[in-house]
């Protein structure tokens, strides 16, 4: 229908508005959609959808073809007012005029975020198509391969250039589009054959959304005050500051510390600045500046310089653990289950002959893959896969690089030596991974290389690192260090042994670390350090925790030896049973041995959970400490019903060490309910040492706001007491404003929600839309599907939304904008007659003074319209002749009796109008009402009622 403000946006947002009524109209009819009409239109007026298929043939690109027209639907309109509505407007569905729709994009019921598509005129039709460009097919998920190929006709037409809009029937034939016009929804059905493989967990790189350029402040505060009993007050204060700026896809950081205390004086501190950036191709962060390696082979490091690092975020969610690749041969077509423990993992369906499963998502470290095929005819076979992990293995096929160059970067020295590391590694078969490394630095050099394979007996791997170091006075020292690593799941125990690992090292063997130090801080110059360094207290630059000697020597803490064990138990119903033991020594014999154990068991009875618990550890050749101790839980809610909107528990500890000291304490914590939940802990103890008893408590409480997390705690006891305070949160500063919120993560996102102030974001702790129309959801998971939104209760109803939630892939550290559509204005339920008081026919339409359609009468002239304030003329059309319409004057006043205007999301302005036939050329519409042509007197009975 021609009106002013005809373009794409105000259609989208007349088409959300109307579906609702055009069901409750067209309802009565009964007729049914969908197999009836060809895949060119094939959806239902009552659903507000128009569909296009593989029949339909749009002009564009390659031209307009002869399409296939819809089929007429007719309805019954003797069910609408006697007959007096022209209801032919909906034959063909709801016809989607040609222009760019921002639209929900959904591939075989699965979503694919949200896309700008093209819909184009289709010769001898009012019903537009969809198009898409090779970028976009691909973002959709289709093989653009086939694509190309079809449509060059194997190389004798040229290719379609990268941004020409194809036609959607033309690039993909067999496939359908259903377009929802009310939801903005476009639904795509595709052959599986035109799909690309897209592993399980994975998501097309196109949708990584790197943001928009933005200011990032993020804060953490604390404060304390400390006063003993005997001597002097001392306080102090952190401040912890993570600022950034994203720029074009870059993200500059810079993490700083200020402290501030009676004792320390005041110290600034910036600890890291780096620009970082995608890689996509190589699936890789490059950084540019201070940074820190990855732990995977060598140990990790600081390091001043640039970094090109794989990031195993942006693989696939099965890549990014290791489960072997599944492989077998079918006689038939098969079913093949894939079990590990009792637990199905995947199930599929296989054609004849050899099939291939490396997608698997396992559960655990451990449990062998029990595979079992069966054929059409109901045989069965089944095999094993042996499965155990441990982190050094990767999936066949997927590799981790890390190439590192800069300087070395350490506080507790005074100088930074070049420093260059590279490592690789591969995953080769289902059995082996190998990787290899290399470090480099001033007079060091040390090479890695080691293999990790997955066996029938458990996951084991073993490298061997060889160095040499120039150590000062012209002497060198040259060694190697070999490691041995091993996990499994026992089944049939159900045993865990998650890691074991075992490093022996030469005496001449020196890691990078140990290198620098004894380079650059010698024998005695680690020990000589002032107090501070840089305003950093020597208890930072030593980073053992060691009082120094005279005859100390840097040699005394190399490593010669490192033992790990962690195991677990369970024990059915009665429990489960932990183990840790960590043990190591060193080459210098004075130092003697690192020794920690550590059991404990665990169970419940009742509502009542219990562990006990032994450690025995002993540090750099100190005393030997024993501690045993018994700690239970119990629930003080009364049902799981109070339990759910937030929980409350008393625990009980008590701990006796060999000393003969001990040491009891109860405490009491929980959470309140609400949007902004208040977690709390009280705690009262008594210890006892040398004879000596002391009685202490204390509390702390954390309160979740929507633009940050305050928590505050309390402490008093024989000897001192104290008080702090804490605080953290976080600012962007963006185009439209400054908006806080709480700490962000890895990946956030700003909502744009215009006039919808009081939406609570979801998931969002507690944020709401602020007064400008902007919040922040925090927490995201960058390189996966997010979905964003707010809740619309508490939104004023002088909003309306025109979608609540939106998916979108945020990259790491990116702030993706949200922008929901709204429609603010006035809510107005209208009841229309004329003068003589029989309501306006069904179907109706009606429309401001600007031309704009604003609603459209259901049953008993009532009509919802939006943006009808203070006073005017409104025009209602039934049909095309011009003696077909009226006029209906308003007059709503500017507040109501008694309301507020700052909360209306329980309140509705209801009036009555009546509408006075008006002289006017005929105009042709797309939804005409013929017949019932009214004389109507102007007898406005405007009213505000709630």
């Amino acid at each position: 229908m021609p009106h002013k403000n005809d373009n794409p946006s105000t259609r989208a947002a007349a088409l959300r508005r109307h579906p609702l009524t055009l069901a409750i109209l067209l309802a009565p009819s009964g007729v049914a959609f969908g197999a009836e009409l060809p895949a060119y239109v094939a959806a239902g007026p009552a659903a507000g959808m128009a569909a296009m298929g593989a029949d339909a043939s749009p002009g564009g690109a390659f031209g307009p073809e002869p399409a296939l027209g819809p089929e007429p639907v007719e309805y019954n309109a003797a069910f609408l007012n006697g007959g007096k509505v022209d209801v032919s407007r909906f034959e063909k569905g709801n016809p989607v005029t040609p222009g760019v729709y921002p639209v929900d994009l959904l591939v075989n019921g699965k979503g694919r975020g949200r896309l700008d598509v093209r819909f184009l005129a289709v010769s001898g039709s009012d019903v537009a198509a969809p198009c898409f460009n090779l970028t976009d097919l691909r973002r959709v998920g289709v093989n653009d391969d086939r694509v190309i190929e079809r449509l060059t006709e194997n190389g004798k037409t040229a290719a379609p250039r990268q941004n020409e809009c194809i036609p959607f029937a033309k690039a993909v034939p067999g496939a359908t589009a259903y377009f929802d016009t009310g939801a903005l929804e476009l639904n795509l059905t595709i052959p599986q054959l035109e799909l690309r493989h897209e592993p399980r967990g994975y998501v097309d790189p196109s949708r990584w959304d790197q943001g928009i350029n933005a200011g990032i402040v993020q804060y953490n505060f604390s404060a304390y005050n400390n006063t003993p009993h005997q001597g002097s007050t001392f306080t102090g204060a952190y401040l912890g500051l993570q600022n950034g700026v994203n720029v074009e896809g870059w993200r500059l950081r810079q993490w700083a510390t200020l402290t501030v205390g009676t004792r320390a004086g005041t110290h600034w501190r910036s600890n890291q600045l780096y620009a970082q950036h995608d890689v996509t191709s190589l699936k890789s962060q490059v950084t540019l500046g201070d940074s820190s390696t990855d732990g995977n082979v060598f140990d990790t490091f600081n390091v001043r310089g640039v970094q090109l690092a794989s990031d195993d975020r942006m693989l696939a969610d099965y890549q990014r653990s290791y489960a072997p690749t599944v492989r077998g041969v079918a006689e038939t077509n098969a079913r093949v289950l894939v079990r590990q423990n009792g637990m199905v993992l995947t199930e599929i369906n296989v054609a004849p002959g050899p099939f291939e499963i490396n997608d698997l998502s396992t559960a655990g470290y451990g449990g062998d893959l029990e595979v079992v095929v069966v054929e059409a005819d109901g045989r069965e076979r089944s095999f094993l896969v042996p499965y155990a992990s441990i982190p050094q293995l990767l999936r066949p096929g997927v590799a981790r690089y890390n190439l590192t160059a800069g300087v070395y970067r350490d506080f507790s020295l005074n100088t930074q030596p070049a420093v260059f590391q590279g490592v690789y590694q591969r995953g080769l078969t289902n059995l082996l991974t190998g990787y290899a490394g290399v470090q480099a630095s001033t007079g060091y050099g040390a090479g890695l290389v080691g293999a990790a394979f997955n066996t029938e007996f458990g996951a084991l791997a073993f490298d061997i690192t060889g160095a040499r170091t120039q150590l000062p006075k012209g002497s060198s020292s040259a060694g190697y260090s070999a490691r041995i690593s091993y996990g499994k799941e026992v089944p049939e125990t159900r045993t865990n042994i998650t890691v074991a690992a075992y490093r022996y090292s030469s005496s001449g063997f020196y890691s990078l670390r140990d290198a620098i130090y004894a380079r650059n801080a010698g024998p005695d110059r680690f020990y000589s350090l002032p107090s501070t360094v840089d305003g950093v207290p020597s208890w930072v630059t030593n980073p053992y925790g060691l009082s120094p000697q005279a005859s100390d020597s840097w040699n005394d803490y190399r490593v010669r030896s490192r033992l790990q064990v962690n195991l677990t138990q369970p024990l059915a119903s009665k429990g489960s049973v932990n183990f840790m033991a960590g043990i190591q020594d060193y080459w210098s014999h004075r130092r003697g041995r690192d020794v920690q154990y550590q059991a404990g068991y665990g169970n419940s009875l009742g509502r009542v959970s219990y562990s006990l618990y032994a450690t025995r550890v002993r540090t750099l050749g100190l005393g030997m400490d024993t501690q045993v101790g018994l700690t239970f839980s119990v629930p003080l809610d009364s049902s799981a019903a109070t339990r759910s909107d937030g929980f409350h528990h008393l625990t009980s500890t008590l701990s006796r060490y060999s000393s003969s000291d001990y040491a009891t304490q109860a405490t009491a914590q929980g959470s309140s309910r609400g949007e902004h939940p208040l977690y709390y802990s009280v705690s009262a103890s008594r210890s006892a040492s040398g004879g000596r008893g002391d009685a202490s408590g204390g509390g702390t409480f954390q309160y979740y706001s929507p633009v940050g997390t305050y928590g505050g705690n309390i402490s008093f006891g024989g000897r001192n007491n104290q008080v702090g305070v804490s605080a953290s949160g976080s600012f962007a500063i963006h185009a439209g404003g400054i908006t806080a919120g709480p700490p962000l993560g890895s990946a956030f996102a700003l909502i744009e929600a215009k006039g919808a102030k009081g939406g609570q974001v979801i998931d969002g702790q507690g944020a709401k839309i602020g007064g400008r129309g902007y919040a922040l959801a925090p927490s995201l998971t960058p390189y996966r599907v997010n979905q964003v939104g707010i809740d619309p209760k508490g939104v004023s109803l002088d909003v309306e939304l025109g979608n609540t939630t939106q998916e979108i892939v945020p990259r790491a550290g990116a702030l993706v904008k949200v922008k929901l559509v709204t429609d603010q204005g006035l809510a107005v339920f209208a009841t229309i007659a004329d003068a003589t008081g029989e309501p306006m026919p069904m179907g109706a339409q009606v429309f401001d003074a600007s031309g704009k359609a604003i609603g459209i009468v259901g049953q008993a002239g009532l009509a919802y319209m939006r943006g009808v304030e203070g006073n005017g003329q409104l025009e209602v059309r039934w049909g095309d002749e011009a003696d077909q319409s009226c006029s209906a004057p308003y007059d709503i006043p500017s507040s109501k009796p008694g309301n507020n205007k700052t909360n209306m999301a329980s309140e509705i302005t209801r009036i009555e109008l009546r509408c006075v036939r008006q002289a006017r050329p005929a105009v042709k519409m797309s939804s005409s009402i013929k017949g019932d042509k009214r004389d109507a007197d102007v007898r406005p009975t405007t009213r505000n009622q709630t």
